[in-house]
């Protein structure tokens, strides 16, 4: 019997150490889950510079979820979103609801249609040498070859404050270029039935609670000031 139980915990240990490598193998190497809003964040910072550096050259895939409620110039041809410095700049058309990235040094522009504004979109990019693919909801909306390969950044990639009225939430980065199948599997086990990223019942009213600036009224009053009655014509209410 006591033969059996050893063997029967060596299995146990066994099989979890598998399963922790397989996990680790097929996980994302960065995750910030957030919400972070995109306005006026407390931080901007959404992947560091050594995570950029140590897993973002030549192949990877970055997604992330993102809600755009406002945008201060509904005519502008870009507002921008997130910033890599000396590798690409990613900006939003509001009026076609397109995402634009501008690629440094060759200033290619790739376009990726079908972002909705006031609902949550899951926005994934895979990188592989010049290819670039573009998802929306785990869906590929387009694969696009660069004139030339992007540059290698040492850099930070930055939320644009001041610009996109929102909030980004679940930033995941792989090392590598995944497959259709796997973003799409991907967007199904971190999203809720209504398309929101999952992350738990205790962010939901973070999720909710999104509150967007009086771009006309940066203080708060508006109106300009109170007025005030004189003490001696305050209401008496006799049957208080």
């Amino acid at each position: 019997m006591p033969l059996i139980v050893s063997l029967i915990v060596i299995a146990i240990i066994i099989v979890a150490v598998y399963i922790g490598v397989q996990a680790k193998q097929t996980g994302p190497a960065v995750l910030l889950t957030g919400p972070i809003e995109l306005f006026n964040p407390k931080s901007p910072l959404v992947v560091d510079r050594p995570a950029t550096k140590a897993n973002m050259s030549g192949s990877y895939t970055l997604s992330f979820y993102l809600r755009i409620d406002a945008v201060p110039d509904m005519r502008a041809a870009a507002t921008p979103v997130l910033t890599w410095p000396g590798v690409w700049n990613m900006d939003y058309n509001p009026a076609q609801k397109e995402m634009i990235w501008t690629m440094s040094g060759s200033n290619e522009r790739v376009v990726l249609p079908n972002v909705p504004m006031q609902r949550w979109t899951q926005v994934g990019l895979a990188f592989e040498g010049r290819t670039m693919d573009l998802y929306v909801n785990g869906a590929l909306i387009k694969s696009h070859s660069l004139l030339n390969v992007p540059r290698r950044g040492a850099s930070s990639i930055t939320i644009v404050p001041n610009g996109i009225m929102g909030q980004l939430a679940l930033t995941q980065l792989w090392t590598r270029r995944l497959t259709i199948s796997e973003l799409g599997a991907n967007y199904v086990d971190t999203s809720d039935s209504q398309g929101r990223p999952y992350l738990g019942p205790a962010f939901l009213v973070s999720l909710n609670n999104i509150t967007v600036p009086n771009l006309f009224c940066p203080s708060g009053n508006c109106t300009g000031s109170q007025p005030v009655a004189n003490p001696s014509q305050a209401w008496e209410f006799p049957y208080a």
